[in-house]
Order: C-alpha cells, then sequence, then structure tokens
C-alpha cells in the first residue's frame, strides 16, 4: 500500500522522526519511496485499520492519503482520464487541491474541472460539506526560484499525486487540551502538541507504563494516557504535584499514581517501558539549589535502573546544556536529537535515549 503522508512544516526534523517512531512502536514495515519539503511518500505493508492508528495519535502530521498515481502538471488531465473512476469513488465527494509552498496554481479550476470529469465518471454527486470521499491533488517537488536577496519561492511543481484522503489531523483536539483550560495551570507549561510528539518518540505502546519524574501539571502523561497506557509521576514541588492529580482525574484517567518526591529518591515496584519527561532549568527552588547539569545526571542515573532494556527515554532541555556530557558515566546513550527554536534566547533540544 503506497500513502502519502503530509508533515507540519514548523520544524525541520520533528515531523518526519515522530512519524518514524510510531511506524516502528506500531511494528508497520515500510519503505521510504520519496520526500519532498512536508511530503514524505511511503509503501507500507499494513491494513487501512493500522494506518488509521497510526495516524490518530501523531502530532505532526497534518493528512495521510492513499497514493492512486503520479503524475505531472501537464499530463494531469491525460492521467485523470486514465483512472477508472468507479473503483475509487463509490459515494459523494469532493477534490481538493493542496500546494505544498506558495506555486501558483490554479486552485479553484482545477478542483472544478476535475471534479466535473469524475462526477461524470463515477456518476456520484459532489458534496463540499459532507463527502464521503476525498480526493486530494497534491503538488509538490517544488521548483524553486532565487532572488538577489538569496530569498526562494516556488515558481512551478514537477509532480502531482492523485491520491484519496484516508485521515488528518484532529485540531480540536490540542486546542480542547491547551494548558490554560486545565483545572490547574502554570506558566510555562509544555504545549499538548510537542508533550505527544514527546511521548511518540519515546516509543509508547498502549498498555505501556510510562513514567514522567518532573510532571509538571501533568502535559505528558495526558498526552500518554490518550494511548491506553498506566501512567506514573513525580515532582519535587507539592503544588505540582497536587495539581498533575488534578488534571489527570478531569481528563477522565483513573490508572495512574503521582507521587511528591525527587525524581533521584524515587522508589518503584516495577520496570517502567517509557519515560518522558520535561526537566526544570536553572538554578531554582525546583531544582532544590543544584545545578542543572548535575541534576540530570543524577535523575538518569536513578531513572535507568528503572527503565526496562527496551525502553526508551524523551526529555527535553536547554540548547546550553550539553548532554552527551551529562551522560558521561550513565548506562544511556543518545539515539537522535532535535531543535525547537522557543524565542530568540532559547533552543529546547528533544533527545531520545536508550540504554546502551
Amino acid at each position: 500500500m503506497e500513502i502519502t503522508v503530509i508533515l507540519s512544516q514548523e520544524n525541520e526534523t520533528l515531523p518526519k522522526a515522530e512519524l518514524l517512531a510510531r511506524l516502528k512502536t506500531l511494528d508497520i514495515d515500510y519503505k521510504i519511496l520519496n520526500e519532498y519539503p512536508g511530503v514524505v511518500e511511503l509503501d507500507v505493508d499494513t491494513t487501512l485499520d493500522n494506518i488509521l492508528e497510526l495516524g490518530n495519535h501523531l502530532a505532526y502530521t497534518h493528512e495521510i492519503l492513499s497514493n492512486i498515481q503520479e503524475t505531472t502538471p501537464d499530463n494531469l488531465q491525460k492521467s485523470i482520464e486514465s483512472i477508472n473512476w468507479k473503483e475509487y469513488v463509490k459515494d459523494s465527494f469532493k477534490v481538493r487541491v493542496k500546494r505544498m509552498g506558495n506555486g501558483d496554481v490554479d486552485k479553484d479550476g482545477i478542483e472544478r474541472n476535475i471534479g466535473g470529469y469524475i462526477k461524470q465518471e463515477s456518476q456520484m454527486p459532489v458534496s463540499l460539506d459532507n463527502a464521503v470521499h476525498t480526493i486530494k491533488l497534491v503538488y509538490t517537488d517544488p521548483i524553486l526560484e532565487t532572488n538577489e536577496y538569496k530569498e526562494s519561492s516556488v515558481v512551478g511543481y514537477n509532480k502531482i499525486i492523485i491520491s484519496e484522503l484516508i485521515l488528518e489531523q484532529n485540531k480540536k483536539h490540542f486546542f480542547d487540551n491547551k494548558p490554560h483550560k486545565r483545572p490547574y495551570f502554570h506558566p510555562g507549561s509544555m504545549s499538548p502538541k510537542l508533550a505527544l510528539c514527546m511521548v511518540n518518540l519515546a516509543h509508547v505502546h498502549e498498555n505501556d507504563l510510562v513514567l514522567d519524574p518532573f510532571c509538571g501539571t501533568g502535559g505528558i502523561l495526558i498526552e500518554a494516557g490518550e494511548l491506553n497506557t498506566k501512567l506514573i509521576g513525580s515532582d519535587i514541588e507539592k503544588h505540582m504535584y497536587e495539581g498533575t492529580k488534578l488534571n489527570l482525574a478531569h481528563e477522565g484517567f483513573k490508572d495512574f499514581e503521582i507521587m511528591w518526591e525527587d525524581v533521584r529518591k524515587l522508589e518503584l515496584t516495577e520496570k517502567v517501558d517509557a519515560v518522558a519527561m520535561d526537566p526544570p532549568y536553572g538554578i531554582s527552588t525546583t531544582l532544590g539549589g543544584d545545578d542543572t547539569k548535575e541534576l540530570y545526571h543524577e535523575a538518569l542515573i536513578a531513572i535507568s535502573t528503572y527503565l526496562k532494556d527496551d525502553g526508551y527515554i524523551c526529555m527535553a532541555s536547554p540548547h546550553y546544556i550539553d548532554l552527551y556530557e551529562v551522560i558521561e558515566n550513565t548506562p544511556l546513550k543518545i539515539d537522535e536529537q532535535h531543535a525547537i527554536r522557543m524565542h530568540k534566547s532559547l533552543t529546547r533540544i528533544i533527545t531520545v535515549l536508550s540504554k546502551k
């Protein structure tokens, strides 16, 4: 089965990394066929149900499409006419053009003309509001032109992927789960989108035991809980400990244990499958006055004793902390790192670690 995944372009590396991590977690065999800005074409050996499960829990994926045919702008009409549309369109439908970049495309004209042809061939009605099928024409492999100021713009496309929409991201989930909408809110809480991405990078499976030893207001645990997991959290600050319990209960979760404890003194009765965490940084009361590097080093040693041998840790840290130095003399290794620019003076590094 060949699919096209439309990725968010708000970060250069995280969207693809999250997608590949989730594919691995779900044991979906895949081969990358082509890559363009914001687009990955894959050959996947799996069922439609597994693709739906994949797409329903991705933070930085916008759409997943089932490939019908590939063509060029010059050959679009010919390709459309070569397809047996009765095979693909068996109910109401609509046609949508998606431009990857801002290339000049007669979007409305193409949608109207192609839609009219498919309607005639399939004998099915067009429905712009409640279509059963959405035919997507993805304009990609952009032709770029650079001006004298070294600014690039899209002036055309080499490729069109004719496809059918399988699923698109539920943006309402991230809107409804904004930190300030929870019963307990604290400034600096991680966005639900990044929290879900970190859960995916930690390779969290359904029914896993997931630990966040710096749980704050519980944002990462909330996203992990959506995958039907068992949750353990801890925080050295009592108001965070109380706030996380309040927020998890508000979300309807019941299978969780939250502790008011320093991560370095945690005592767990069983090993965890995955860890996702956003430790504090800077010398503050939250760190108990300890140096950030020292805290991270000691925390990772403590956490590694409770992590299963095949488990993963995903953690956020500021760019000025060298995690390669932090993990010296620990049983951990760094698998991958991704940078997110937060503002002028801070870039967060998302790191995935596993046991050596």
